[in-house]
């Protein structure tokens, strides 16, 4: 039983081998069924009786997401109309005729091209649909390509190196606007995350860890008032900062538009009046010596 994280759905597969990479190889319509889309994130399989046997909702937090990453429904039958439409968009050709090659050298739109290409999109429906999925090149093995991905490998420690890592390689590509892939960037995950973070921040609530009561304000003893344990932050100053640093290193390295650039000063203002700035050491000449 397939099993994608953020989900309560498994999808039953066969293993059919196993492999040295540090991934799943599968159909594409059973990652589309397991809402994964082969987008390199985190993935699972259990063992089908494991899932069916050692399981109890009793064993699930009572708390909002507490029904996520358990199965608690299972798709035994795989119907290609039911899954995302990316996966549609598969090409299964042995070789692309020339007049692909030609369009692209026009930059034809890709819908001109769509009576050029055998996809599964046109198969749906059809006996076509679950075999004769070819392919332009063989490999003698599926593993001889990198076992690991730099999302999980341990040589970059944390988003901002992965970070880096994606804008110097985007550096490399000619056919990237680094500048523009920069600003996407900021602003579909990082300024959301800082800013959305800030908001929690300011309406957090305040927990004893020891007993699990939460209060909207810190007594002013600063301990509970049921066990006198000490009551905790839900919320840190890191969670709302950890993207500033990296975001500012876009906008000195990279074009950003004018919107962009002052969204990110606006955010550091934000932050900076809740948490104050950080306390500059005054030096002198010996500090020098």
């Amino acid at each position: 039983m397939g099993l994608a994280p953020h989900t309560s759905a498994g999808v039953l597969a066969r293993i059919v081998g196993f492999t040295k990479a540090k991934a799943g190889y599968a159909h594409p319509y059973y990652h589309a069924a397991k809402r994964r889309n082969c987008d390199g994130d985190e993935d699972c399989v259990m063992l089908l009786m494991d899932g069916l046997l050692n399981f109890s909702r009793s064993f699930l937090p009572s708390t909002r997401g507490g029904t996520m990453d358990a199965p608690l429904v299972l798709t035994t039958t795989l119907n290609p109309k039911e899954v995302d439409k990316e996966t549609l968009n598969v090409d299964v050709m042995t070789r692309y005729p020339l007049s692909v090659y030609e369009a692209c050298l026009r930059f034809a739109p890709p819908k001109d091209l769509v009576k050029d290409i055998d996809n599964v999109e046109k198969r749906v429906e059809t006996p076509g649909q679950f075999e004769r999925f070819y392919f332009t090149h063989d490999t003698t093995d599926i593993s001889e390509g990198p076992l690991d991905t730099m999302y999980t490998n341990p040589i970059l420690k944390g988003t901002t190196d992965k970070i880096k890592a994606e804008l110097a390689l985007a550096d490399r590509i000619r056919a990237v606007d680094t500048n523009d892939l920069a600003e996407r960037i900021i602003n579909s995950h990082l300024m959301p995350d800082m800013i959305g973070n800030l908001r929690s921040f300011s309406k957090q609530s305040f927990r004893c860890p020891r007993c699990k009561t939460s209060y909207r304000r810190i007594p002013i003893s600063g301990k509970c008032l049921k066990c006198g344990g000490p009551v905790k932050a839900t919320m840190h100053k890191g969670n709302v900062t950890k993207y500033l640093e990296i975001s500012k290193y876009m906008a000195e390295h990279y074009v950003l538009s004018d919107y962009t650039n002052q969204r990110i000063q606006v955010t550091e203002m934000n932050i900076n009046s809740t948490f104050g700035e950080e306390e500059k050491t005054q030096m002198d000449l010996s500090d020098f010596f």
